[in-house]
Protein backbone atom coordinates (compact mmCIF):
# COMPACT_ATOMS: atom_id res chain seq x y z
CA UNK A 1 0.00 0.00 0.00
CA UNK A 2 1.66 3.75 -1.19
CA UNK A 3 1.71 6.09 1.63
CA UNK A 4 -0.89 7.96 0.28
CA UNK A 5 -3.31 4.79 -0.22
CA UNK A 6 -2.41 4.32 3.76
CA UNK A 7 -3.07 7.82 5.02
CA UNK A 8 -6.60 7.83 3.84
CA UNK A 9 -6.93 4.36 4.99
CA UNK A 10 -6.06 5.85 8.25
CA UNK A 11 -8.46 8.90 7.86
CA UNK A 12 -11.63 6.70 7.07
CA UNK A 13 -10.77 4.42 9.92
CA UNK A 14 -10.71 7.02 11.93
CA UNK A 15 -13.29 9.06 10.67
CA UNK A 16 -11.36 11.43 9.22
CA UNK A 17 -11.18 13.75 6.34
CA UNK A 18 -7.59 14.45 4.79
CA UNK A 19 -6.52 18.55 4.19
CA UNK A 20 -3.75 18.71 1.47
CA UNK A 21 -2.31 22.09 1.47
CA UNK A 22 -0.34 23.51 -0.89
CA UNK A 23 2.91 25.09 -0.91
CA UNK A 24 4.47 26.95 -3.80
CA UNK A 25 8.67 25.69 -4.57
CA UNK A 26 10.63 29.14 -3.41
CA UNK A 27 7.28 31.50 -2.27
CA UNK A 28 8.47 33.91 -0.75
CA UNK A 29 12.08 32.51 -0.68
CA UNK A 30 14.37 29.53 -2.13
CA UNK A 31 14.27 28.60 1.61
CA UNK A 32 10.86 29.13 2.34
CA UNK A 33 8.75 25.79 1.80
CA UNK A 34 10.88 23.66 4.23
CA UNK A 35 9.86 25.29 7.54
CA UNK A 36 6.46 26.28 5.88
CA UNK A 37 5.49 22.50 5.65
CA UNK A 38 6.96 21.83 8.86
CA UNK A 39 5.02 24.27 10.14
CA UNK A 40 1.71 22.21 8.58
CA UNK A 41 2.82 19.34 9.88
CA UNK A 42 4.32 18.33 13.15
CA UNK A 43 6.69 15.61 12.33
CA UNK A 44 8.47 15.52 8.47
CA UNK A 45 9.85 13.27 6.56
CA UNK A 46 12.81 11.95 9.06
CA UNK A 47 10.79 11.94 11.59
CA UNK A 48 7.38 10.98 10.32
CA UNK A 49 7.10 8.37 7.46
CA UNK A 50 3.71 8.05 6.46
CA UNK A 51 3.07 12.09 5.59
CA UNK A 52 2.47 11.82 1.63
CA UNK A 53 4.60 14.52 -0.45
CA UNK A 54 2.65 14.76 -3.73
CA UNK A 55 4.69 17.29 -6.56
CA UNK A 56 2.64 19.47 -8.57
CA UNK A 57 3.87 21.28 -11.79
CA UNK A 58 3.91 20.91 -15.56
CA UNK A 59 5.40 18.74 -17.92
CA UNK A 60 8.45 20.99 -19.35
CA UNK A 61 10.97 20.63 -17.00
CA UNK A 62 10.40 17.41 -16.51
CA UNK A 63 11.37 16.47 -19.95
CA UNK A 64 14.13 18.53 -20.03
CA UNK A 65 15.51 16.75 -16.99
CA UNK A 66 14.26 13.55 -18.28
CA UNK A 67 11.29 11.42 -17.43
CA UNK A 68 13.64 8.64 -16.21
CA UNK A 69 15.81 10.65 -14.28
CA UNK A 70 13.32 12.67 -12.36
CA UNK A 71 11.32 9.82 -11.43
CA UNK A 72 14.29 7.96 -10.13
CA UNK A 73 15.41 11.65 -8.41
CA UNK A 74 11.61 11.51 -6.85
CA UNK A 75 11.28 8.00 -5.56
CA UNK A 76 15.10 9.01 -3.80
CA UNK A 77 13.70 12.27 -2.51
CA UNK A 78 10.77 10.15 -0.59
CA UNK A 79 8.05 11.67 -3.00
CA UNK A 80 4.64 9.99 -2.91
CA UNK A 81 2.76 11.21 -5.63
CA UNK A 82 2.75 13.40 -8.98
CA UNK A 83 0.14 15.98 -10.56
CA UNK A 84 1.65 16.75 -14.14
CA UNK A 85 -1.14 19.51 -14.79
CA UNK A 86 -0.61 18.92 -18.88
CA UNK A 87 -0.60 15.08 -18.66
CA UNK A 88 -3.55 14.08 -19.74
CA UNK A 89 -3.72 9.96 -18.91
CA UNK A 90 -4.01 8.86 -22.49
CA UNK A 91 -0.94 10.58 -23.68
CA UNK A 92 1.31 9.83 -20.58
CA UNK A 93 1.58 5.81 -20.65
CA UNK A 94 5.36 5.90 -20.40
CA UNK A 95 5.68 8.17 -17.15
CA UNK A 96 2.68 6.75 -14.89
CA UNK A 97 4.38 3.21 -15.98
CA UNK A 98 7.51 4.85 -14.71
CA UNK A 99 5.99 6.22 -11.81
CA UNK A 100 3.97 3.42 -11.04
CA UNK A 101 7.14 1.15 -10.44
CA UNK A 102 9.00 3.43 -8.28
CA UNK A 103 5.81 3.25 -6.14
CA UNK A 104 4.90 7.04 -6.93
CA UNK A 105 0.73 7.71 -7.52
CA UNK A 106 0.00 9.63 -10.71
CA UNK A 107 -2.82 11.89 -10.16
CA UNK A 108 -5.05 13.30 -12.58
CA UNK A 109 -7.58 16.42 -12.36
CA UNK A 110 -11.26 16.07 -12.98
CA UNK A 111 -13.20 19.39 -13.40
CA UNK A 112 -17.36 20.33 -14.38
CA UNK A 113 -16.77 19.81 -17.63
CA UNK A 114 -15.40 16.44 -17.25
CA UNK A 115 -17.00 14.05 -19.72
CA UNK A 116 -18.15 10.53 -18.83
CA UNK A 117 -15.60 9.13 -21.04
CA UNK A 118 -12.82 11.73 -19.55
CA UNK A 119 -13.98 10.53 -16.31
CA UNK A 120 -13.65 5.99 -17.04
CA UNK A 121 -10.01 7.39 -18.80
CA UNK A 122 -9.16 9.26 -15.22
CA UNK A 123 -10.53 6.63 -13.05
CA UNK A 124 -8.33 3.78 -15.79
CA UNK A 125 -5.06 5.34 -15.26
CA UNK A 126 -5.02 7.35 -11.97
CA UNK A 127 -3.77 6.04 -8.71
CA UNK A 128 -3.83 7.86 -5.06
CA UNK A 129 -6.68 10.25 -5.47
CA UNK A 130 -8.81 11.85 -7.81
CA UNK A 131 -8.19 16.21 -7.62
CA UNK A 132 -12.03 17.64 -8.81
CA UNK A 133 -11.24 20.62 -9.56
CA UNK A 134 -14.51 22.42 -8.53
CA UNK A 135 -14.31 25.70 -9.88
CA UNK A 136 -14.41 26.79 -13.43
CA UNK A 137 -11.81 29.76 -14.35
CA UNK A 138 -8.64 30.51 -12.50
CA UNK A 139 -7.96 29.54 -8.59
CA UNK A 140 -8.03 31.89 -5.58
CA UNK A 141 -11.05 33.77 -7.13
CA UNK A 142 -14.38 32.44 -6.79
CA UNK A 143 -15.70 30.91 -3.75
CA UNK A 144 -16.66 26.77 -4.22
CA UNK A 145 -20.09 25.96 -4.58
CA UNK A 146 -20.79 22.94 -2.46
CA UNK A 147 -24.17 22.60 -3.95
CA UNK A 148 -22.52 21.94 -7.20
CA UNK A 149 -19.86 19.80 -6.37
CA UNK A 150 -22.07 17.28 -4.67
CA UNK A 151 -24.34 16.92 -7.76
CA UNK A 152 -20.91 15.65 -9.61
CA UNK A 153 -19.27 13.92 -7.22
CA UNK A 154 -21.15 10.40 -7.88
CA UNK A 155 -20.07 10.61 -11.31
CA UNK A 156 -16.65 9.88 -10.23
CA UNK A 157 -17.76 7.79 -7.38
CA UNK A 158 -19.30 5.61 -10.06
CA UNK A 159 -16.34 5.67 -11.86
CA UNK A 160 -14.12 4.65 -9.33
CA UNK A 161 -13.25 3.64 -5.87
CA UNK A 162 -10.28 6.21 -5.41
CA UNK A 163 -10.64 8.61 -2.86
CA UNK A 164 -11.67 12.20 -4.13
CA UNK A 165 -10.08 15.56 -3.18
CA UNK A 166 -11.92 18.41 -3.85
CA UNK A 167 -9.68 21.89 -4.66
CA UNK A 168 -10.71 25.89 -5.84
CA UNK A 169 -12.20 28.27 -3.77
CA UNK A 170 -12.08 26.33 -0.66
CA UNK A 171 -11.18 29.56 1.91
CA UNK A 172 -12.04 29.13 5.28
CA UNK A 173 -13.09 26.63 7.76
CA UNK A 174 -16.18 27.08 7.11
CA UNK A 175 -15.78 26.31 3.27
CA UNK A 176 -13.54 23.42 4.16
CA UNK A 177 -16.11 21.71 6.37
CA UNK A 178 -19.00 22.23 4.40
CA UNK A 179 -16.60 20.28 1.46
CA UNK A 180 -15.14 17.19 3.96
CA UNK A 181 -18.89 16.66 4.00
CA UNK A 182 -19.21 15.06 0.63
CA UNK A 183 -15.50 15.03 -0.39
CA UNK A 184 -12.56 12.55 1.26
CA UNK A 185 -10.18 15.28 1.25
CA UNK A 186 -10.00 19.23 1.15
CA UNK A 187 -7.54 20.83 -0.71
CA UNK A 188 -5.83 24.36 0.07
CA UNK A 189 -3.93 26.21 -2.30
CA UNK A 190 -4.09 29.79 -3.50
CA UNK A 191 -5.20 31.11 -0.40
CA UNK A 192 -1.95 29.76 1.16
CA UNK A 193 -0.06 31.31 -1.26
CA UNK A 194 -2.04 34.57 -0.71
CA UNK A 195 -1.43 34.42 3.25
CA UNK A 196 2.24 34.22 2.28
CA UNK A 197 2.37 36.87 0.07
CA UNK A 198 0.87 38.84 2.32
CA UNK A 199 2.84 38.09 5.48
CA UNK A 200 6.11 38.40 3.75
CA UNK A 201 9.14 35.91 4.17
CA UNK A 202 9.30 36.60 8.36
CA UNK A 203 5.78 35.88 9.02
CA UNK A 204 4.70 33.10 6.50
CA UNK A 205 5.31 30.35 8.73
CA UNK A 206 3.01 31.75 11.64
CA UNK A 207 0.29 32.92 9.03
CA UNK A 208 0.06 29.75 7.31
CA UNK A 209 -0.57 28.07 10.75
CA UNK A 210 -3.23 30.53 11.43
CA UNK A 211 -4.70 29.60 8.51
CA UNK A 212 -4.63 26.24 8.41
CA UNK A 213 -4.67 24.91 11.97
CA UNK A 214 -8.76 26.21 12.28
CA UNK A 215 -9.37 24.76 9.13
CA UNK A 216 -7.72 21.48 10.47
CA UNK A 217 -9.72 21.50 13.50
CA UNK A 218 -12.97 22.42 11.76
CA UNK A 219 -12.79 19.37 10.00
CA UNK A 220 -11.97 17.12 13.25
CA UNK A 221 -15.31 18.50 14.72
Amino acid sequence: MSRIAGRFAKLKAAGRKALIPYVTAGDPLACSPVPILHGLVAQFRKQDADTPIVLMGYANPIEAMGIERFVAAARAAGVDGVIVVDYPPEECAPFSELCGRAGIDCIFLLAPTSTDARIREVARAGTGYLYYVSLKGVTGVKSADVADIAAHLPRLRAASKLPIGVGFGIKDAESARAIAQIADAVIIGSRIVQEIEMAGPEHAVARVKALVQPIRRALDS
